[in-house]
């Protein structure tokens, strides 16, 4: 049914099923018990459910402070390091955000782009997310969203030259179109407890070998709550994995100023895949050669890729460097992305041990 909606969205509107009236965060499901958990939000202060929505609620806060309530900010280029509005961003696409009070229902209207690479994700409060995949009209009724606000995410692929971006910014941004009926501010909640919460789960966030199976539309589906939670503080707003997954990487103790080495077998994908790498925080390191992906890498003659990550200067003398992820912050880490993938073949992907050169 989803799968027909969506065709349908390419030449109607679509109007989604609703609830009569909105409930509150997380009132459809019994308390989160964590029992047994590694970290427990509470002992930070928190239950996970209150952690989960402050999370929601400090992303929906901060990018209203750019355009206000129901309006879109659009990125002029790719993510920069310098603006740390989101962990972990993508940096393949060029995004379009917009907080929307959802209270009374609203209407999104995206661009047809053809065979380019465009899909809106509607991250609620609750941190469930709806993934929309082309161009068209969406209509969504009151009390479709537990909560007053969601987040709208919209990824548009680019091979990241000016004239591609000019190209987005110029005659795909402007045919977008957001209607809402309210326009209250976001919710308060408590900043300072939720960033304290949040460096007690992102220790067991860096644990995680993966982020499969976690995402999805309905806090009743939900399988997994303690890693659910560690990846709301370190992966904030992840799509399910029959649009995206991701495989996190971290190296204990790595160095900046080293050069390390890896090779790995490309992904089986119907869009992208992509390696980026973060600072301890998940945030942007460098503006230059902080990615390699689909579009930019050099394969090996077997079909695989092989990564050099370090300093220039660590890496500056080593020979055959074909990729090269430039890395400015001790304890940095990557996250490796497959839109659109095999589900199947990526949960059994291996990642390769990242060593240094010459081990």
């Amino acid at each position: 049914m989803l799968k027909n909606m969506i065709l349908a969205a390419l030449f109607a509107v679509v109007a989604w099923p609703t609830n009569a009236l909105a409930a509150e965060p997380f009132a459809s499901i019994p308390p989160v018990q964590t029992d047994g958990w590694s970290a427990k939000p509470e002992d930070h202060g928190m239950s996970p459910e209150e952690f989960i929505r402050a999370e929601s609620l400090h992303f929906m806060a901060n990018m209203a402070q750019r355009e206000g309530i129901n309006n879109f900010y659009h990125f002029q280029s790719l993510a920069q390091a310098e603006d740390r509005w989101v962990v972990s961003p993508n940096n393949d696409v060029i995004y379009s955000m917009a907080i929307v009070d959802a209270s009374n229902g609203f209407t999104l209207t995206l661009p047809e782009t053809g065979d380019r690479f465009i899909t809106a994700q509607i991250v609620s409060e609750e941190h469930m997310s709806r993934q929309l995949v082309g161009g068209g009209v969406y209509k969504f009724e009151a009390g479709t969203f537990p909560g007053s606000h969601v987040a709208i995410g919209i990824r548009i692929g680019t091979d990241a030259t000016d004239k591609d971006v000019q190209f987005i910014l110029n005659d795909l941004h402007t045919k977008m179109n957001l209607d809402a009926k309210k326009s209250a501010p976001v919710p308060t909640y408590d900043k300072e407890t939720m960033l304290r919460v949040r460096e007690a789960m992102m220790v067991e966030y860096d644990r995680m070998s993966d982020t499969f199976g976690l995402m999805t539309d309905d806090v009743a589906k939900v399988e997994n709550w303690e890693r659910f939670t560690y990846a709301t503080a370190g992966a904030w707003g992840l799509a399910a994995d029959q649009y995206a997954m991701y495989a996190p990487y971290v190296l204990a103790g790595a160095k900046a100023a080293t050069c390390y080495v890896a090779t790995y077998v490309q992904p089986i994908v119907n869009q992208f895949w992509s390696i980026t790498a973060y600072n301890d925080e998940k945030y942007l390191m460098a503006n230059e050669n902080n990615i390699v992906n689909t579009g930019n890498v050099t394969l090996n003659d077997d079909n695989t890729f092989t990564v050099h990550f370090g300093s220039r200067e660590a890496c500056s003398g080593v020979e055959g460097v074909k990729n090269f992820i430039l890395t400015t912050e001790d304890n940095w880490s990557f996250l490796m992305r497959a839109y659109e993938p095999d589900v199947a073949a990526f949960s059994d992907y291996e990642m390769p041990q990242i060593i240094p050169v010459g081990e």
